[in-house]
């Protein structure tokens, strides 16, 4: 019996460093988030998996996601409820659930830390000819922008900063940052005689200007400063003016990589601990070069029928798009980060912003939540919440933010929409 105690007191101890040591080093490598956005919903059946939670099957859309099944989440019986319908109602709840901020705004802020950047935006095509909006949000009716120019982004992120002192360098700052005081006192002043919308807005612009002056004092790691990013030679061509270099459709998939690239590049150097990517957006006018498709992605979405050839045509350009997500988590894990890898502290969500493109709704909308292994979610599962919500209806997408955030180290019980109940998704 002693030497049982002794024993046992022994893996005790042993039990308590290691849960501490695996504490600190959470500590040390906090999670990272992503939000990938491929536009115009799907054809459900053609979609979501079929069989049970871990012996399923994955079907013509979601088959190239194959190769990375074991670190995926396939959800399943999701509505987004509320709010505005059809494509614009869609994107702005995708990832506000109706609530003011988008949550890769809201957790770019509280898992900041010292990151220069809260959260980025980037996208592909996302603007060019966009009349439907995008998915993110830094308060009521304060859309962000992503930036689709892959060469603007790289230099807002990494271009700006160095990796030692001079004093040319310091006095350009100490200018900037006097720019940025006056603007701030004068920003000060007049939120003083505002009230109710007009200060919110002027509260973003304030905080805005706040992570700019942050970003003035940081310096980029030398070991992720000097990079191989771009080894397409990529270049923005001056004469491109209608469409600009960076919207050619000839050119999506190449800005679609780079833009992967340089969201792995932000998030492992921590630039930032958010990203949102947005591949083309609602009512997408794109036509994904290389696929032979006659139609461009929104005309294919309304099918009809799941054999009509339409319908051919959306799923080619569905696959086209669930392979660039199999290749992001492959990149991601890929890249060592926290003593294990990158995609281990990185929850990476897949959405859009309809569920059936035919029918325009928002049921059982195509998510696919993956990564995120050092926060112990696991991967290689399909869940259905089909009829598990309130009243035997779905269950609230609402719900899938909340366990993302709770994944993420930020706890809350809601996040925007809760009319069919708070708290995070029970299985997940």
């Amino acid at each position: 019996m002693m030497i049982g105690r002794r024993g046992f007191l022994a893996s005790a101890l042993a039990a308590g460093v290691l849960t501490q040591l695996r504490r600190d080093a959470r500590a040390a490598a906090p999670m990272r988030v992503m939000f990938v956005y491929v536009p115009d919903g799907c054809i459900p059946a053609l979609w979501h998996p079929t069989g049970g939670e871990t012996g399923f099957a994955l079907p013509e859309m979601t088959a190239p996601l194959e190769v990375v099944k074991e670190h995926c989440v396939f959800l399943k019986g999701l509505n987004m409820y509320a709010g505005g319908a059809t494509h614009e109602g869609g994107i702005r709840k995708v990832l506000t659930a109706n609530g003011p901020q988008s949550l890769d705004v809201v957790l770019g802020q509280k898992l900041q830390g010292a990151a220069p950047h809260a959260s980025v935006q980037l996208g592909v095509g996302a603007n060019f000819q966009n009349g439907s909006g995008s998915m993110s949000f830094t308060g009521t009716g304060q859309e962000v922008k992503p930036d689709d120019n892959p060469i603007n982004a790289f230099g807002r992120l990494f271009g700006g900063s160095a990796t030692k002192d001079d004093s040319a360098a310091i006095l350009a700052r100490k200018r900037k940052k006097s720019v940025l005081d006056a603007a701030l006192s004068d920003l000060n002043a007049l939120q003083t005689g505002l009230g109710g919308a007009e200060r919110e807005k002027l509260q973003t612009n304030l905080d805005a200007l706040r992570e700019v002056e942050k970003r003035l004092d940081v310096a980029v790691p030398a070991t992720c400063a000097s990079t191989s990013w771009n080894a397409e030679g990529f270049k923005v061509n001056g004469t491109d003016y209608y469409p600009k270099t960076w919207e050619r459709e000839d050119l999506f998939g190449t800005v679609g990589k780079l833009q992967q690239d340089l969201a792995i590049l932000a998030l492992g150097c921590d630039i930032t601990r958010s990203v949102a990517m947005m591949w083309s957006h609602p009512v997408s006018p794109t036509k994904v070069p290389g696929l032979g498709v006659t139609l461009n992605n929104h005309d294919a979405s309304h099918y009809g029928s799941s054999g009509s050839a339409n319908a051919k045509e959306f799923v080619k350009m569905k696959r086209w798009f669930t392979t660039k997500f199999a290749e992001l988590i492959q990149s991601l894990k890929a890249r060592p980060y926290g003593g294990s890898t990158l995609l281990d502290h990185t929850l990476v969500l897949l959405c859009s912003e309809l569920g059936d493109g035919n029918a325009h709704d928002h049921k059982s909308m195509p998510f696919v939540l993956a990564g995120g292994g050092a926060a112990g979610l696991k991967g290689g599962r399909a869940l259905d919440f089909t009829g598990k919500g309130k009243g035997g209806e779905n269950e609230s997408h609402a719900k899938l933010l909340v366990s993302m955030a709770k994944y993420a180290g930020v706890a809350i019980d809601s996040f925007g929409y809760t009319g069919h109940g708070t708290g995070g998704l029970p299985a997940l």
